[in-house]
């Protein structure tokens, strides 16, 4: 073992011990996590930061394609092993992209906004984001009368790095909430 290798590893024993010792033992699940991200070293000297930008972009862009109801670019977007996960029930990315470009005669997307929350690094060299979703919905109820739907989503989405590529590659509901002609509770409404 070189002398660099030496001294990286007696340093994450002392921060181990020293983050262990702050912490406590209920706080293990959380030392384990900042040890084994310490531990990640990455191959493409991403930061955090510019992943934040790139996944920003890419979200942007996808609002984009989603109000659209662009096909082409969610079948360019998405990798093949790429699907959605909302409680038990696991959405294909064929069956996904199918839902999001099809349009219905009585429902219409005017908006997709997305913000990206929080950026981590995963232990495969991917990403992973915290993202808020705001979408607003144009339909016609029963009694063909005009209404406005307003729904927040939770996401928690994987991305990764391709040919220079960023590549979603699954999506997983944390939660959401929908309201009827009524402005949600939340800023930027």
């Amino acid at each position: 073992m070189d002398e660099v290798a030496l001294l990286r590893k007696e340093t994450m024993g002392r921060i181990w011990k020293r983050t262990i010792g702050a912490i406590g033992g209920l706080g293990l699940g959380a030392a384990a996590i900042v040890y084994a991200q310490a531990q990640t070293q990455p191959s493409d000297n991403l930061t955090p930061e510019v992943a934040r930008e790139k996944i920003v972009e890419s979200n942007r862009l996808w609002g984009k394609a989603r109000v659209n109801y662009d096909r082409a670019f969610m079948e360019a977007a998405l990798p093949p092993e790429f699907y959605v996960q909302i409680g038990d029930r696991r959405i294909s990315r064929e069956d996904f992209i199918d839902q999001c470009s099809t349009r219905s005669p009585d429902v219409k997307l005017t908006r997709f906004d997305v913000e990206v929350l929080t950026v981590q690094r995963n232990r495969e060299g991917g990403w992973v984001a915290v993202i808020a979703e705001k979408l607003e919905i144009e339909r016609k109820n029963s009694d063909g009368k005009p209404a406005k739907v307003y729904s927040l989503w939770v996401t928690r989405d994987s991305y990764r790095v391709s040919g220079g590529k960023w590549l979603c590659t699954s999506s997983e509901a944390s939660g959401f909430e929908s309201w009827q002609d009524k402005k949600p509770p939340f800023p930027n409404w």
